[in-house]
């Protein structure tokens, strides 16, 4: 049976058992020159890094930034959290589900800034999407804590929603319009759900959208898609038969202007 990587406990597990430096799909290096030219473009420099775990990327960023408080590292495994912070104590770290409402909101209001920006102007996702996508659907209540409008009191409806769209956007809530979310995945269809609707299939069920939880396509659309070789480490230069390239995408996403409001 694979390991269930939606799971909270399984990486709370994987990390007390191993906490050294690993890094999922890539190393950091093939990223740093798409991480330094999305941060000329974006709103305002603040970098947050989702799903951070023990990657070196935490500690690669800090060159880009000039301030590492800028940087925010979260994870939903304190283990990972409090072993990056035991190495680099500078930056920002922080224990976070994405998948939770109300962890969002307490990190969103803990995280206002002084000189009144409007939040993150960079999200780096090294797989984190991936690993969100394995968990099972979200069952909300509505209206839901964050929406597209105000809604009084409570419908008693419920509905299941996807994770890649809870995700997506209690992301877009924490960034700034026109900020970027830079997603590797070892998928080509990782973001599919932004894309065009195809014979009705909705990524949110209707009744979801008529209660106010927006269509993750309002709030985020795909701007670039880069395709980046996977390190293949058993591939043999001698030998006369090669193993296919693996192929990972770097998507670019950018929050559009969509207004969103808590409740």
């Amino acid at each position: 049976m694979p390991p269930s990587f939606g799971d909270k406990s399984y990486w709370d597990a994987r990390f007390a058992a191993n906490p050294s430096t690993f890094d999922w799909l890539l190393p950091a290096g093939p990223l740093l020159s798409s991480i330094h030219s999305s941060l000329t473009t974006t709103p305002c420099p603040r970098i947050l890094h989702i799903g951070c775990g023990t990657s070196s990327l935490s500690f690669h960023l800090k060159g880009l930034t000039g301030d590492p408080k800028k940087i925010c590292n979260v994870d939903f495994s304190p283990i990972a959290v409090e072993a990056g912070k035991a190495q680099d104590g500078s930056m920002n770290w922080e224990t976070l589900d994405l998948l939770s409402a109300e962890q969002v909101l307490e990190f969103k209001k803990a995280n206002m800034f002084e000189d009144g920006g409007g939040g993150f102007g960079l999200i780096i996702d090294k797989s984190t999407a991936d690993a969100i996508s394995c968990a099972s659907d979200v069952d909300v209540e509505f209206p839901y804590f964050i929406a597209s409008n105000t809604v009084e009191g409570s419908s008693r409806k419920t509905a299941k929603i996807h994770p890649l769209a809870i995700l997506s956007l209690h992301l877009a809530y924490l960034v700034a319009p026109g900020a970027k979310w830079l997603l590797l995945s070892y998928s080509s269809s990782r973001c599919s759900f932004l894309g065009p609707e195809k014979d009705g299939d909705k990524v949110v069920d209707q009744k979801a959208l008529d209660e106010g939880f927006p269509d993750p396509r309002s709030l985020w659309r795909v701007v670039k898609e880069e395709a980046l070789d996977a390190p293949d480490e058993n591939n043999d230069s001698n030998s006369v038969v090669k193993r296919p390239v693996v192929k990972h995408t770097l998507y670019t996403l950018e929050r559009s202007d969509f207004k969103l409001i808590a409740r």
